[in-house]
């Protein structure tokens, strides 16, 4: 059995802030203000990177540490596996399943449960924040596998069938006064495939308004900016983020898949099979899982989408992979403020129709 250990350093797209791309491009941050990067490994299982233009350090060691507290505290609340002394979080919820009890829980868990209901109903339920009990299969052989386990570790066709029966999302109640219930003992939430995305979005949210001019945060691949990057030569303000997305194809000998360029006004979200994964018997099993085959299926290396809000991104990556070429072309050209770039295991790059228009000339 070939296995690959679960990176907790990675980075889907790769973002070029460079001096000498910078300087290389033309492009001078704004007056009096310097670029300052800063990482992060404690939240979402990922490296965080900040990057924006400060005053000086202090200013910048301020901003950075208000975004890391803001997202520290996102991971606590969202996660599944475990609990935090004075915060009822997913993980609270999930313990109470089938209890028939409402868990008071803050405002901010409430309105990601709300948000994954939305996109369950919009994406035909490719994102289930309710499927917990099949992907807590799935995790779980992930960990087995990277500590040595044959491929027994694999989810049998009866026991995946069967922990689909508790995934029904309509069993997610929310009372009054920021209260949730679930309704099946044996379900459970997961909400992976969009809380980063969200968390990035409530992080920006957050950040006053003088705060707001070039900010750029990258979340293991949910990429967003927060205002331009500064001005040109000629002092013209509203110069995009030059952004990389990661050629996932070892066979290509490039290191990019294609070079973006974007405003603040959007951000850009890739899910991947190449960096999450393990190996049994030369199949490759990752972490998003299909809501038919209930596995992981290997149709793509990569969807890399492009949204005005990060949570939505997120959520409609995930979405996408997991739809077939046709059904996801469609989805996206349908979708208002969508475009997607997917990368096929032979290599072969499908755009949608408005992709280009981003592409850096």
């Amino acid at each position: 059995m070939q296995r690959k250990t679960l990176k907790k350093l990675y980075i889907i797209i790769a973002i070029i802030v460079a001096a000498a791309c910078i300087s290389g491009c033309g492009i001078l941050p704004s007056k009096d203000l310097k670029a300052y990067t800063a990482e992060f490994y404690d939240c979402f299982d990922t490296v965080i990177t900040i990057t924006a233009y400060c005053r000086d350090q202090a200013e910048f060691d301020a901003l950075s540490q208000e975004i890391h507290e803001e997202l520290q505290y996102c991971h606590k609340l969202f996660d599944i596996y475990n609990e935090y002394d004075g915060l009822n979080n997913a993980c609270t919820v999930n313990r109470k399943a089938g209890s028939g009890e409402f868990v008071q829980v803050p405002v901010k868990l409430v309105t990601l449960i709300e948000m994954g209901k939305q996109m369950y109903s919009e994406t035909g339920g490719n994102v289930n924040i309710a499927f917990g009990a099949v992907t807590r299969l799935w995790h779980e052989a992930r960990e087995k596998a990277e500590s040595g386990a044959d491929a027994s570790v694999i989810p049998s066709e009866d026991v995946l069938r069967e922990a689909a029966k508790h995934c029904d999302i309509d069993k997610i109640v929310i009372g009054q006064d920021c209260s949730v219930r679930l309704d099946d003992p044996k379900m459970s939430l997961d909400l992976g495939a969009i809380a980063k995305g969200f968390a990035v979005e409530t992080v920006c949210g957050k950040l006053s308004s003088e705060k707001k001019m070039g900010i750029l945060i990258n979340a293991g691949g949910n990429v967003v900016p927060q205002g331009d990057k500064g001005m040109n030569k000629t002092g013209d303000r509203g110069v995009p983020w030059t952004i990389a997305i990661e050629e996932p194809d070892e066979k290509s000998g490039q290191p990019y898949a294609d070079v973006l360029q974007i405003d603040g006004r959007k951000c850009v979200v890739t899910s991947g099979s190449y960096q999450r994964y393990f190996e049994v018997d030369g199949v490759r099993y990752h972490h998003i899982i299909d809501k038919d085959s209930l596995r992981p299926e290997n149709r793509f290396l990569s969807v890399s989408v492009i949204n005005r809000d990060s949570g939505m991104a997120d959520a409609y990556s995930t979405a996408v992979f997991n739809m077939d070429l046709e059904e996801g072309r469609a989805f996206v050209e349908k979708t208002d403020d969508l475009e997607a770039l997917w990368i096929l295991p032979d290599g072969t790059h499908v755009e949608s129709s408005g992709w280009a228009a981003y592409r850096k000339k």
